[in-house]
């Protein structure tokens, strides 16, 4: 089974307007309410792959309950820690040639009481979990190296962490030595502290990164694909052009379909087809963690996956 953690799920409300001007009044032609945080983006494209996943992690107020029904009402397993403040809202604002403004509220505190009863559940999931995928940002009240702490759980039970975060919580995390971390440029260059002019510079930093124990390092670069490094291989993946709609969750998407490939036991060529096509996907929906099977096939056809040679 593939469990999936998501600390500060979120009401993710997004707004489509003609034009978004700063300090007018705007008034809004779509507005779509869903269950989001980067982990519930995750589990939504898995469950519509026919996977069944287990979404685990807090949930508090109006807003976590409003979270909880919208995934009972796809059918997604889900047995969150229930805390006393208010999950939180975000919102996404895209105007007219699709530019994506995020505004994302901080979220609840969690208490010590709350992470207690987490873990202790936490405890009883990891029984029965094959890949544990972390993603988002930890909530507040959790200490920094929270993800450091489950990844090395996970290893001790010989299951594959999947991590996707950023800033301190992925830099610790990495020292659990993770099956699969997937940072974008930006995050790549923030964990590295090392300015990125290509993919010579990708593969280098990631082979740094694979010193530390990281089994597999996936960066993600928008639409010129993902390149992937790992001991053995070096792969670089190219996408082919589409009509995007909204880019939000897209990266989860492809974490998702990286997760069931490797659930499955697809070889990693097939796996990153079906990573990338998932993001794809996502990309062409107007909501987040929303994928078409249909067009998933038909890019896995006509995504390139090929060993690539480091120029330095």
């Amino acid at each position: 089974m593939i469990t999936v953690i998501t600390f500060n799920p979120s009401i993710d409300r997004l707004y489509k307007l003609d034009k978004f001007e700063i300090g007018s009044v705007q008034r809004a032609n779509f507005v779509n309410p869903t269950a989001g945080g980067k982990g519930l983006n995750v589990a939504k494209v898995l469950k519509k792959l026919g996977e069944d996943v287990n979404c685990i992690g807090f949930l508090g107020g109006f807003n976590g309950k409003y979270i909880k029904s919208e995934l009972d009402k796809i059918g997604i397993k889900n047995n969150f820690t229930q805390i006393k403040e208010e999950s939180r809202i975000c919102l996404n604002i895209i105007d007219s040639n699709n530019k994506s403004t995020e505004i994302l509220e901080s979220g609840p505190n969690i208490t010590k009481e709350e992470i207690d009863e987490f873990e202790n559940y936490l405890s009883e999931v990891l029984e029965e979990t094959e890949i544990l995928v972390a993603s988002g940002s930890l909530a507040k009240g959790l200490p920094k190296d929270y993800y450091l702490r489950i990844g090395n759980l996970c290893r001790q039970k010989n299951i594959k962490f999947i991590l996707d975060s950023s800033g301190e919580s992925l830099k610790l995390g990495i020292n659990s030595k993770p099956y699969l971390i997937k940072p974008n440029i930006d995050e790549l260059e923030n964990l590295s502290k090392v300015k990125i002019k290509n993919v010579d510079d990708i593969i280098n930093i990631s082979r740094s990164i694979l010193l530390k124990g990281v089994e597999n390092v996936c960066v993600s670069m928008g639409k010129d694909g993902m390149v992937l490094v790992n001991k053995d291989f070096v792969y670089k993946v190219e996408i082919p052009n589409i009509k995007i709609v909204n880019p939000v969750g897209s990266g989860d998407s492809s974490i998702a379909g990286f997760s069931l490939g490797t659930l499955k036991g697809y070889d990693l060529k097939d796996t990153l087809k079906l990573s990338n096509a998932c993001g794809m996907s996502n990309a062409m929906h107007i909501s987040t963690g929303d994928v078409n099977l249909e067009d998933i096939n038909k890019f896995i056809d006509e995504i390139k996956v090929y060993e690539y040679v480091c120029n330095v």
